[in-house]
């Protein structure tokens, strides 16, 4: 389907004067119809769902975004004025220069489909693209959590939290808890325990076709995350129900899928100036190093 720039939705991370003014100068650049939209604010999106979401900021603004678009199967584009960057697509330094290209130029970009994964509470249900964390509440208690698979008993965990990752999630909270890194385009979910005191603190890769089933087991304050964005406190007894979401995130992307792992080490190593041609540049300077 074709993209109309005029029908771009700017998302801006609100607390970055540099991301919003970057922001400003994007939409004026593509036309936009409708005004930017902030992070801090729910503003009520257009009447027709916009051709594409164009976000300026870092990750975080990228997955707010994610939950608005994947319903409406509106594809994003990610420009990075965060520290890490990892589901963004442009620097801030390439955007006003490539984003035309992205957006209207046969063959330029292609459309990446990543997994989400989906929580429900009793009648709430919470979509997210990273990751679902049961997990404690003030510091200093650890929380007992139950996780059974497709009707199965598997464990009960004495741990600070249970993650439950999508492939985008593993190179978040699930990799620094220790979990494994999955492709982007993989379709498994990750549980991954964080301070496990129990017998099993391995992380388990599970299909995408898993109900997991995590119970609060202990009186300590517990709640439910998706993303960061809903905490909502659980009870002894209550049941969360974890299972891969029917939407889907599709991202924008130039060249090929292979960058994915051209980038990877440098991204985790050093942050969000490894734009891919500093990625190749030092590596040829390590190259060289080693002879």
């Amino acid at each position: 389907m074709a993209i109309d720039p005029a029908n771009a939705l700017v998302l801006c991370y609100h607390r970055n004067p540099g991301a919003i003014a970057l922001g400003q100068r994007i939409a004026a650049l593509l036309g936009t119809t409708t005004s930017l939209h902030l992070t801090d604010r729910d503003d009520p999106l257009p009447d027709s769902p916009p051709s594409v979401v164009v976000t300026v900021g870092g990750d975080g603004t990228l997955l707010r975004a994610a939950r608005m678009a994947a319903p409406l199967c509106v594809p994003l584009l990610g420009i990075n004025t965060g520290r890490v960057g990892f589901l963004t697509e442009l620097e801030a330094s390439d955007a006003e220069a490539l984003i035309l290209r992205y957006l209207t130029e046969p063959g330029f970009a292609w459309h990446e489909r990543r997994r989400m994964v989906k929580a429900a509470l009793g009648e709430a249900v919470f979509h997210a693209l990273n990751e679902v964390v049961v997990g404690r509440g003030p510091a200093g208690n650890v929380s007992r959590i139950n996780v059974s698979i497709n009707g199965a008993h598997m464990t009960t965990y004495t741990a600070d939290a249970v993650i439950v990752a999508t492939a985008t999630g593993s190179t978040a909270y699930s990799l620094a808890a220790g979990g494994p890194i999955l492709h982007p385009e993989a379709e498994d979910l990750v549980i991954t325990p964080v301070a496990s005191h129990g017998d099993l603190a391995a992380p388990l890769v599970v299909p995408p076709t898993s109900l997991i089933e995590i119970e609060a087991q202990s009186q300590a304050a517990t709640s439910v995350a998706a993303d960061g964005f809903a905490d909502v406190p659980l009870h002894q007894g209550d049941r969360v129900v974890v299972t891969a979401s029917e939407h889907r995130a599709e991202f924008l992307r130039a060249g090929p899928a292979e960058s994915f792992y051209e980038t990877l080490v440098y991204r985790l190593r050093r942050g969000s100036d490894q734009t891919l041609s500093v990625a190749r540049m030092l590596a040829e300077q390590e190259a060289r190093a080693r002879g």
